[in-house]
Formats: structure tokens, C-alpha cells, sequence
């Protein structure tokens, strides 16, 4: 009898349609089946790289990063795993050991997503100019990338370069037929840093109602206001 108990609670690896079919639950759940595949072989990429994804999800981002180390063992330089190990270090506050993961995963790559990322864990280091020549390699890979583009353009904001940041947002919203309104609300906070309330709030009205483009340029007025009036306000508002 407790051979067979042990035997229905036995683990199996799972087929081709099994991992594809799991992707379509609740984190939760796909925590749970990664984390059966990755006990069953720690040397399963796949399974190591989405027990991290899912980790990450449901806020165990310090298992996260455990797991994704561990795995990186096995395939160094691997730029997948180092994204989920930087993005999980990020989770925890720790952007220096993510820039350490991305770093090893860049020579060969040519994936934007890296570099994105790797200029987003130099910005909260608060690097801003190493950060962005992160974001100029990305773009050199994928021109007119709007979330590149949004991404320097915040770097430069918080390195108190708002013109600057104001040019790389309207190349972004110029050069995409179909951008997130995230991009519009940073050109409006942008600009409203810069005293230029008016095209701010038109800018707002795009993706907000009249409540919410009222309230935002009001926080835009007492960025400007004394003895708030300087660029530190804005970057606490982003961390």
C-alpha cells in the first residue's frame, strides 16, 4: 500500500504539450509544475528558466534568484537566464548584482531587451550616462524602439536633462503608429517639469479624464513650486 501511494505521488517529466499547456494557467500553478520539473532535473533549461519567470510573479523573488543562479551554472553567459536574474535581483533592490548578471551576457548578444534592461539596473545605481549608453547600443539593435526610447528618455530626466528627455519621447510617439499611453503620460510629466502646463495637460487629455489631467498638472505646478524646485523631487517621484 505505501508503495503505491509513493508511486501515485511520484513525479514525472513532463511532454511537449504538458509545458505548453501549463502556460495558460495561474502563476500559482506554474510555479508549482516548474518547480516539480526543475526538482526532478535541475538541469532542465526550460524548466529553470520558468520556475524563475513564475517565482518572480507570485513575489518570491529571492528563490527567484536562487534558482536562476544556479542554472546560469550551467549555462554561463546564457542571456535568457541573465534577464531573469537581473529582473529578480532588481525585484530584491540589489541593481548591482543585476548589472553582473547582464554584464556576462553581452558580448555576443544582440537582443535589445538586454541592454534595456541593463541600462534600467544602471539607472537606479543612479549611473545615468552609463545607463544610457546601454539604451543607445539597444537602439542601434532595434531603431526607433519605444520603450528604449521612454526608458532613456526617464534617464536623462532623473539626470536633469528634461529637454533632452522631451526630444527622445516625441521621437517615440513620432516614430511608432501605435505607442502606450505610458509614453504620453511621461512626455506630459516631462513637460510639465519644464513649466509648459498648457501642452501638458493636452498631452493628458489624450488618455485621461478631466479629473486626472487637473490633479496631474497640479503635482507638476508644486514640482516647480519653492522650495521643491529642483530635480530631486522628480527623481524620488520615480524610485
Amino acid at each position: 500500500m505505501m508503495n503505491q501511494v509513493a508511486n501515485e505521488k511520484q513525479i514525472l517529466a513532463a511532454s511537449k504539450e504538458e509545458r505548453t499547456a501549463i502556460k495558460n494557467h495561474d502563476m500559482i500553478t506554474q510555479a508549482k509544475f516548474w518547480g516539480d520539473q526543475f526538482d526532478l532535473n535541475p538541469n532542465d533549461y526550460e524548466a529553470a528558466n520558468e520556475f524563475s519567470k513564475a517565482l518572480r510573479a507570485i513575489g518570491s523573488s529571492d528563490r527567484a534568484v536562487d534558482v536562476a543562479t544556479q542554472a546560469l551554472a550551467l549555462h554561463p553567459g546564457d542571456v535568457e537566464l541573465s534577464k531573469t536574474l537581473a529582473k529578480a535581483h532588481m525585484d530584491t533592490g540589489r541593481p548591482d548584482r543585476a548589472t553582473s548578471a547582464l554584464y556576462n551576457a553581452t558580448p555576443t548578444s544582440e537582443d535589445w531587451t538586454l541592454y534595456s534592461l541593463y541600462g534600467v539596473a544602471l539607472d537606479q545605481m543612479g549611473d545615468h550616462p552609463k545607463a544610457q549608453l546601454r539604451y543607445a547600443r539597444a537602439l542601434e539593435i532595434s531603431p526607433d524602439n519605444a520603450v528604449v526610447l521612454t526608458n532613456y528618455a526617464l534617464s536623462l530626466a532623473l539626470e536633469g536633462k528634461p529637454a533632452e528627455a522631451e526630444a527622445k519621447l516625441r521621437h517615440a510617439i513620432d516614430a511608432n503608429e501605435f505607442v502606450d499611453p505610458r509614453v504620453r503620460m511621461n512626455l506630459a510629466l516631462v513637460l510639465g517639469v519644464q513649466g509648459k502646463f498648457d501642452e501638458a495637460d493636452k498631452i493628458s487629455a489624450i488618455d485621461l479624464p478631466p479629473q486626472m489631467v487637473k490633479a496631474n498638472s497640479e503635482y507638476y505646478r508644486k514640482l516647480l513650486t519653492p522650495p521643491s524646485r529642483s530635480w530631486n523631487d522628480l527623481r524620488r517621484s520615480q524610485e
